[in-house]
């Protein structure tokens, strides 16, 4: 396999590519704030995200410990809440309670 193949089944392996369609003018506006932080848009879109991931956590009061084994929670009180794990495990949650036992147990299990 020589290094272009290595580098596509790499990246095939570990990443999603997501397409964003943003009004015009809204790209230059992205790129511009996040050349204002030092970043790429790529970077920037995904700090964006965990921010609001990590609010999310503190609303759930999730442990810190914790949050490193999450990839995401998504959902709300209606639908009831989804939990991924960063090793592809997840688990549907009714209750922020519900959230915060689940979470203990599976990082417990994990860690054993």
């Amino acid at each position: 396999m020589n290094r272009t193949e290595y580098k596509n089944n790499f990246y095939k392996e570990h990443y999603e590519r997501i397409n964003l369609a943003v009004p015009k003018g809204m790209k230059d506006i992205i790129r511009t704030l996040a050349a204002d932080k030092g970043m790429s848009i790529n970077a920037y879109i995904q700090d964006l995200v965990r921010k609001d991931q990590c609010g999310m956590f503190d609303t759930m009061q999730v442990a810190e410990k914790n949050r490193e084994m999450i990839s995401g929670i998504t959902g709300n009180m209606h639908d009831g809440y989804d939990i991924i794990f960063k090793d592809g495990h997840s688990c549907h949650c009714r209750t922020k309670k519900d959230i915060r036992s689940c979470i203990i147990e599976y990082c417990k299990e994990k860690g054993d």
